[in-house]
């Protein structure tokens, strides 16, 4: 089974898909951010030409574990996922974009300046958690 892997920001969600049981995720680019509704099928359109059918979301949580502002936002949009039919799994996403900043480190200057190149990574490390967790 396919499964997505979702960096949900304020500005844009960073997207990645793996297939369930292998280590690798792969980017998979990002989705603008332009209203929950829209959004919501934005991730839903994609789901569909990837053939996924869980999506796997980093959910923010500060240097303590406890969650703030940022992850209510997430789980809200996680539960619209899910009201729309998609299974939705969480995964703990501190240090991600540290990691992410790690992996787009050799990309020349330019690509790595592009908006939503760091959410992209950030995807990918919240999937391939997900799939290191679940193997």
């Amino acid at each position: 089974m396919k499964v997505l892997g979702l960096d949900v920001g304020d500005a844009r969600i960073g997207v990645a898909v793996a297939e369930e049981g292998r280590p690798l995720a792969f980017g998979r680019g990002w989705i603008e951010r332009r209203g929950r509704a829209a959004d919501v099928q934005a991730v839903l359109e994609l789901a569909r030409r990837e053939g996924a059918q869980r999506a796997v979301v980093g959910l923010p949580r500060r240097t303590g574990g406890e969650e703030g502002a940022q992850a209510a936002k997430v789980r809200a949009f996680a539960a619209a996922l899910e009201a729309a039919g998609l299974e939705v799994r969480f995964v703990d996403e501190r240090f991600t974009t540290r990691v992410a900043a790690r992996r787009t480190a050799h990309l020349p200057r330019k690509k790595r300046q592009e908006k939503g190149r760091l959410d992209e990574a950030a995807a990918v490390a919240i999937l391939e958690t997900y799939l290191e967790r679940n193997a």
